[in-house]
């Protein structure tokens, strides 16, 4: 690995600005595209980043060439190809002549200048260009009756008898003496999913009116698999029918056919425990199927019937656990894009699906790249995608060995634990109160924060007689996150044991740079609980938790204050993570 690819600020000048340059011509820069990028704190849900780390959605070695100003040779490849793509778009689906002409001209227009410059990444180049396309063009659902036909073809040839009589043949099973029925029913499935996702590769059968013959679909669906990424995946699913696990898979669909295919994968999981989450593309791109395609497409409505659809972009960890609670349905998002795989772009449903998997798996070729480079993620990948026909190309990425998942029951548990402490207090006739300060929420402050928090908590402590005093700061664990502790803590908020509920105010802030015999920096002046996005949901647990024990105290910042937040602009870090949360 390069030192560039390693890339760390602060070194260099021109080449920070050069990749300052990057990242803002890319829309790519959360700080000057807060609505539309991830935060730090989102990003982490999916990439798993090293001190001073930066991340970038591209391989290794473009990313190098960029910062190093000689990209020119490999990225007008990659332009080419997206032109292509596009002329013949615009030459297949636009009738009128007038139109046609006028599209092509405008995209002409800006695909020079976007490309001009040698530094944007050919997905956020094809991004726009798509952009501009679907609104000129005022076309609904673009190549829609292509995707529709294809779907159509591959639920029609697994109604087939041809496929029936293959995918049913016992061929391949394995059975001795010594077999016993747990193995017998490891080697059903397995052999299943394996028969499914060599087929889903054999492009005929959504490509021609008539599927392959009988000969082809058996040698197919029964050649060999065996390669240690299988391998990885067969133990992987043998962990769960022994009960090993309990898991979560996100599966992030592919092309229109291929589609057909994964929801029959994905019924095989369902049935033997496993939750399923299915990702596709929020928009229009080419062939890939996209959420609107769940709903206009005949095929994909008949068999997402019972599916759980969810359109929001913002759900919050608990919507999303509730979904997930529901008696083994199906789930589906949108991933938020209209490109391959680009985690800065992502849906906060999306990030937090991620998040909540125990694997992902990415059936689109486009994204490989963005996934066989130097990061490593929270959660194991497998790339799945077609080679040539009935072959497989599988890439594994395991998580990074200090990505932490904490699961429902561990934050319950911590919660629960905390809920015990402050009852045995409570019953030695001590006052609890729980401070809720600004942890996150001011850029380039974390650490100060921390500080202020902790001092303050301490002056109360010795200020205060026979009161327990919780500072959420001194229960996190490593490797929690936002969504974690916002977890956690409504658990133990909604106890009912908090008797005095502070929330940290301007005098507060003041008075711990007072107590660290410092003056308040510029970035605290006036600053109090109301510019946390994460306080601001607290104040409204702590409103409905006061209507049912009114005698809880409620202390700080007015609740109508919460209620401007907007005015104070948008938080950084955890509230970009907790904006499905309010």
């Amino acid at each position: 690995m390069t030192e560039i690819t390693r890339y760390v600020k602060g070194q260099d000048p021109d080449r920070d600005a050069w990749l300052t340059n990057f990242f803002t011509e890319n829309h790519l820069a959360y700080e000057t595209f807060p609505d539309a990028v991830a935060s730090p704190e989102q990003l982490k849900f999916i990439v798993h980043l090293e001190e001073g780390e930066i991340y970038y959605p591209c391989s290794d070695e473009l990313f190098a060439a960029i910062i190093e100003k000689r990209a020119d040779t490999i990225l007008t490849s990659a332009y080419i190809g997206i032109w292509t793509r596009l002329e013949r778009l615009v030459s297949e689906v636009v009738t009128d002549p007038y139109k046609k002409r006028y599209l092509l001209s405008l995209l002409t227009i800006k695909y020079n200048h976007e490309t001009s410059h040698k530094v944007q990444l050919p997905g956020r180049i094809e991004k726009r260009l798509l952009g501009i396309f679907t609104t000129i063009s005022e076309i609904d659902r673009p190549l829609a009756a292509e995707r529709e036909q294809e779907n159509r073809r591959v639920a029609a040839f697994l109604k087939s008898a041809d496929f029936d009589r293959c995918f049913n043949s016992p061929e391949g099973l394995e059975i001795t003496a010594d077999t016993t029925l747990t193995d017998i029913d490891l080697q059903l499935h397995l052999l299943r999913l394996k028969r499914l996702l060599l087929l889903s590769s054999l492009r005929p059968i959504w490509r021609q009116d008539e599927p392959p013959d009988l000969a082809t679909i058996c040698q197919v669906m029964n050649a060999p698999l065996d390669t240690p990424e299988w391998s990885w995946i067969c133990n992987w699913l043998h962990d769960v029918i022994a009960g090993r696990r309990r898991p979560c898979i996100l599966w992030v669909g592919g092309r229109s056919g291929e589609i057909v295919f994964d929801l029959a994968i994905l019924g095989i999981f369902m049935k033997i425990g496993i939750k399923v989450i299915l990702a596709v593309k929020q928009n229009f791109y080419y062939h890939r199927v996209s959420f609107v395609d769940l709903l206009e497409d005949p095929t994909l409505d008949e068999l997402l019937e019972d599916a759980d659809l969810i359109g929001d972009p913002k759900i919050s960890k608990n919507q999303l656990l509730a979904h997930l609670d529901k008696d083994n349905r199906l789930l589906v998002i949108s991933d938020g894009t209209r490109e391959p795989f680009n985690p800065l772009l992502t849906s906060v449903t999306y990030a937090r699906a991620f998040k909540e998997a125990d694997l992902v798996v990415y059936r689109n070729p486009g994204g490989r790249e963005n996934i066989n480079n130097h990061f490593q993620f929270t959660r194991d990948i497998v790339s799945i995608i077609p080679a040539d026909d009935g072959e497989l190309d599988i890439l594994l990425k395991t998580h990074h060995p200090r990505a932490v998942r904490f699961s429902r029951a561990e934050l319950r548990r911590k919660a629960e634990q905390l809920i015990d402490m402050v009852e045995r207090e409570k019953a030695a006739g001590k006052t609890i109160m729980f401070y809720s300060a600004i942890v996150g929420s001011i850029p380039g402050q974390l650490k100060t924060a921390k500080e202020v928090l902790n001092v303050f908590v301490e002056h109360l402590r010795d200020s205060l007689h026979d009161v327990v005093i919780i500072n959420p700061g001194e229960h996190f664990v490593e490797g929690m996150d936002a969504d974690d502790i916002m977890y956690m803590w409504e658990i133990f908020q909604r106890s009912g044991n908090i008797d005095i509920w502070r929330f940290q105010t301007v005098d507060d802030i003041v008075n711990s740079f007072e107590l660290m015999g410092k003056k308040v920096p510029p970035e605290w002046t006036g600053k109090d609980a109301t510019y946390s996005t994460g306080c601001t949901k607290e104040m409204e647990i702590a409103m409905q938790i006061q209507k049912q024990y009114p005698e809880m105290q409620l202390t700080g910042p007015p609740y109508e204050k919460f209620q401007r937040r907007k005015e104070y602009g948008v938080g950084k870090l955890y509230d970009r993570t907790l904006a499905g949360s309010e």
